[in-house]
């Protein structure tokens, strides 16, 4: 859910190379932190088509990390057969973790461990994820979770909206700590701590520290 700024990725021909296990470019392969985690609460990303090319998305790591998981890719969902299958079935208790007016605050109780089993999250710059939500009526329904961070976003190659604005990553993370909280998700963490890291290094400590770090102060 978070903006961005405009990037140069222009690469050769060599370095364009993909490893064929995490998909990245084998020059910010992520391979020796990527770990297969068997969440138990079934993500559903929702992602808006402008993101499904960008390098930085951070669903790119959450598909090869976690277990179960669903990415469907639109702007409208009304009419997505099979989101409303899974939204029709009884034996599913679905959530959307979006901030809207009447999401409530994410809590570490027993009965909410027991009430979610699909997560839902929307993938996208702010503005785009909040269109996708008010184009689709079956998401306006569902019971509205929202998070609060205690902590800044990583993300520190991305702008955000607001200073505890998550990525889709980060706020997959913060929810299955609340709902497992003994699940182990320290490798998703670490793959897309890498993912920022290796972009840092391309693009110069200079060009970051103008880009980046100088627009906070602003």
């Amino acid at each position: 859910m978070m903006e961005q700024y405009n990037l140069d990725y222009s690469f050769t021909s060599e370095s364009r190379a993909f490893c064929q296990q995490c998909d990245f470019l084998k020059s910010r392969c992520l391979c020796d932190t990527l770990k297969t985690i068997p969440n138990n609460i079934h993500l559903i990303v929702l992602q808006h088509p402008s993101e499904t090319k960008h390098p930085l998305n951070t669903v790119r790591i959450m598909k090869k990390s976690f277990k179960e998981m669903t990415v469907m890719v639109g702007e409208d969902f009304t009419n997505d057969l099979k989101l409303n299958t899974l939204l029709c079935d009884p034996k599913n208790r679905c959530a959307l973790l979006y901030p809207g007016q009447d999401a409530k605050v994410l809590e570490s109780t027993p009965a909410t461990n027991e009430v979610i089993t699909h997560l839902l999250l929307i993938d996208g710059t702010w503005r785009k994820a909040k269109k996708i939500y008010l184009s689709s009526p079956n998401l306006q329904k569902l019971p509205a979770i929202k998070l609060a961070p205690e902590e800044k976003s990583d993300y520190r190659i991305r702008k955000a909206p607001a200073e505890n604005a998550l990525s889709t990553l980060e706020a997959s993370v913060e929810a299955l700590k609340i709902l497992e909280p003994k699940l182990d998700t320290a490798s998703a963490v670490a793959s897309f701590q890498k993912m920022i890291d290796l972009q840092i290094q391309k693009m110069g400590r200079v060009v970051y520290q103008t880009n980046y770090l100088d627009k906070k102060k602003e």
